[in-house]
């Protein structure tokens, strides 16, 4: 059963400054909400305004993804922010970690090319589509990067499941250090892409 569209994101062009500094608990709902869809707006739902979706972007310009994704740490992994900041994750670890990555990657695709399979993406292609989401590009592909995400986590994961080793590590998350992270995240990131394409992620 589909969810009731959600309100538009309440917010000014200016309470998008809380970013920039400590947000009131009671609004960073809000804010993430906000920069979710001003980042991957669609049709098929309720939509920020465009001078906050512009001061969103402008923000993004000036400081980088790393300070909006702050707004999505604790959104659930069913809503656009949750798949966001999962989709962050991945590509920080992509960017971050790129001898683990390869010597994983290369495994898997080992594995593949025995079967007679070829991984139909790389982590240099996962990060790229994911960098142009951060920059702003849009929401056109955004259902089969979720998709490909969600089967590149999979496909990683079903080798070593363990995603961030150490609660010391940068990337360290409830996320990335749950049991079976890598697995637990690529269910996730695949049901946000079905949820994306039926209109029910908001």
């Amino acid at each position: 059963m589909n969810k009731r569209p959600r309100r538009p994101a309440q917010i000014d062009p200016e309470q998008v400054e809380y970013l920039t500094g400590e947000p009131d608990p009671a609004q960073i709902s809000e804010i993430a909400h906000a920069a979710a869809q001003a980042l991957v707006p669609t049709s098929s739902r309720q939509n920020i305004d465009d001078d906050v979706r512009e001061r969103i972007l402008e923000l993004l310009d000036e400081e980088g993804i790393d300070l909006v994704a702050e707004a999505w740490v604790r959104a659930p992994s069913d809503t656009l922010g949750g798949v966001l900041w999962r989709g962050y994750l991945l590509r920080e670890w992509i960017r971050r970690e790129p001898a683990d990555v390869a010597r994983r990657f290369a495994a898997s695709q080992a594995i593949a090319e025995e079967n007679g399979q070829e991984l139909p993406w790389t982590p240099a292609d996962i990060r790229e589509r994911w960098d142009a989401v951060f920059s702003g590009a849009g929401a056109e592909g955004f259902t089969e990067l979720l998709s490909d995400s969600g089967a590149f986590a999979g496909v990683l994961g079903d080798l070593d499941a363990v995603w961030i080793s150490s609660d010391n590590h940068d990337l360290a998350t409830h996320v990335t250090r749950r049991n079976d992270a890598l697995l637990e995240t690529a269910k996730e990131l695949t049901l946000g892409a079905a949820a994306f394409d039926d209109g029910r992620l908001d």
